[in-house]
C-alpha cells in the first residue's frame, strides 16, 4: 500500500512542478540573463528536481510566447551560449503570475490551516 501512495505523490509532484516551471524559470531570468544548462542546473541546486529535457522545450516555448529572447554568447573559453533574457512581455507575464501565486499559496495556506485546526 505505501508504494502506491509514494507513486501516487510523486505522480502529483511531477504535475506541480510542470505547472510552476515557466514561473521559476521567468523568476530566475529576472535577475539576470542565464544560458539552458545553467537554468537547468540552478533549478536543481534548488531541489526542484527538473529534468534537462523539460528545461529545453520550455524556453522555446517561452522564445515563440515573445517572454524571453535570446542571444549567442562566445566568451572566448568553450564553446558559444545561448543566452535567455526577459522581455518586457516576460516581464509583465511574470508579475502577473507572481501575483496569481501568491494569491494561489494564500488560498491554500488558509486551507490547510483550517484543516489542522
Amino acid at each position: 500500500m505505501q508504494d502506491i501512495v509514494q507513486t501516487q505523490v510523486n505522480s502529483w509532484k511531477s504535475q506541480i512542478k510542470k505547472g510552476s516551471l515557466e514561473l521559476a524559470v521567468l523568476a530566475l531570468l529576472k535577475v539576470q540573463r542565464r544560458y539552458g544548462l545553467e537554468l537547468f542546473e540552478l533549478l536543481n541546486r534548488l531541489e526542484l528536481d527538473i529534468s534537462e529535457g523539460s528545461i529545453y522545450p520550455l524556453l522555446s516555448r517561452l522564445r515563440n510566447e515573445k517572454k524571453v529572447t535570446t542571444e549567442w554568447v562566445d566568451e572566448g573559453v568553450g564553446h558559444a551560449h545561448k543566452y535567455y533574457m526577459l522581455t518586457p512581455h516576460g516581464e509583465q507575464t511574470l508579475a502577473a503570475m507572481l501575483t496569481a501565486w501568491g494569491e494561489f499559496t494564500a488560498a491554500f495556506d488558509r486551507l490547510l490551516g483550517e484543516c489542522h485546526d
